[in-house]
């Protein structure tokens, strides 16, 4: 912007000439579309941005679109703003003068007003879903900004929770579907007035997707480690049901965590859910090692038997002392490994390394060691 434009701005009666009389309706009225679809989209517009932007899209002298702008404030359908304080037009132009870099700070937004009823309704909706104490100075523009946080700070949540919501046995995937479908309808128009008559209107809504909000927020960013593991150990239960069965306080906790998994919103059994995994776990824990260790003492006697048979084969084929002792040394190295093994998959790694000995030994006996 040119100090020369902002001093050849008119704030007077328009019969005055300045050249574009009769365009001055088509010209003023795309200025102000223009002004109309921005602040709804972001709430309000800079003063220095906007000039420029218009002059782009429609070719018009950075005087014209200024000129304009005060004609649309001095008509009341905008508002000029700097440092939260609405400005008159005669104002806006004198601070200009003084510093045209002060355009950078100087917002535009919309002059609707609400009803007052409608703003002290929605302002005390707001401090229901906030943790601000007092607001009591903010004006219509000041509370529009504060719901339009509030919108975004909810529509961040929501998206952040939906991917892990979408998996199986996670909660919450059609809820956050239905309140982001909410968010974007009320918040089409980001001015003030569109804002603050949209939670005004939609204020029982709101209170409840607040609540949900909360809620989602508490069991995703609390709980979904636990709930991640809890999926995963009732799958590996899944494999013990027949000896979880067999004791009743096991089955009744099993079939319990399946139930609750098994629900759509399982917030408020949470802490049940902690408490009967302990207790299934505890039990599934005692079967994995029951069968562990038969299945370690198995595994330990196919190994003598294997032993027994590399023996064998090292007598049929006259083999040296060092062959049979690497042999040997090999399959007792893998009987060590078994003992101390901590789990079934660990034993039959062991055994398949074992067998494996044999599946390459050539006919010549000669031993892969």
């Amino acid at each position: 912007m040119r100090y020369s434009d902002i001093e050849n701005v008119n704030l007077g009666h328009r019969q005055i000439s300045f050249g574009f009389e009769n365009n001055l309706s088509q010209e003023q009225n795309a200025v102000m579309e223009c002004l109309t679809d921005q602040i709804k989209q972001h709430g309000h517009v800079v003063l220095s941005e906007f000039v420029p932007y218009v002059k782009e899209s429609h070719g018009l002298s950075e005087f014209k679109i200024l000129q304009y702008i005060f004609w649309i404030a001095q008509d009341f359908k905008i508002q000029f703003r700097i440092n939260n304080k609405n400005l008159e037009p005669f104002k806006v132009k004198n601070l200009l003068l003084n510093s045209i870099e002060s355009g950078e700070q100087l917002l535009i937004i919309a002059a609707e007003t609400v009803d007052d009823s409608v703003f002290q309704g929605a302002k005390n909706l707001y401090l229901k879903i906030s943790e601000e104490e007092n607001i009591d100075d903010c004006d219509q523009y000041e509370l529009g900004c504060f719901l339009a946080k509030k919108i975004r700070g909810w529509q961040n949540s929501f998206q952040s929770y939906k991917p892990s919501a979408q998996k199986k046995y996670f909660p919450g995937e059609k809820e956050i579907d239905r309140w982001l479908s909410f968010i974007e309808e009320i918040s089409t128009k980001q001015d003030s007035f569109s804002l603050i008559s949209a939670f005004y209107d939609n204020s029982a809504q709101i209170l409840n997707m607040y609540a949900r909000e909360k809620r989602l927020t508490e069991f995703y960013t609390k709980h979904h480690d636990f709930w991640t593991t809890l999926i995963k150990s009732v799958e590996e239960f899944s494999e013990n049901e027949p000896e979880l069965n067999k004791n009743n306080e096991a089955s009744a906790g099993f079939d319990g965590l399946k139930q609750i998994l098994s629900l759509p919103a399982p917030y408020d059994m949470i802490s049940e859910a902690y408490e009967l995994f302990e207790k299934v776990r505890v039990f599934n824990d005692m079967i994995v090692k029951e069968k562990t260790d038969q299945c370690r003492i198995d595994a330990l006697s196919e190994l003598d038997q294997m032993i027994e048979k590399m023996k064998g084969l090292l007598d049929t084929h006259n083999a040296n002392m060092d062959l049979r002792n690497k042999a040997l040394y090999s399959l007792r190295q893998i009987k060590i490994r078994v003992e101390k093994a901590e789990n079934i998959n660990a034993v039959n790694l062991c055994l398949n390394d074992a067998e494996y000995m044999f599946d390459v030994l050539p006919e010549d006996g000669t031993l892969p060691i």
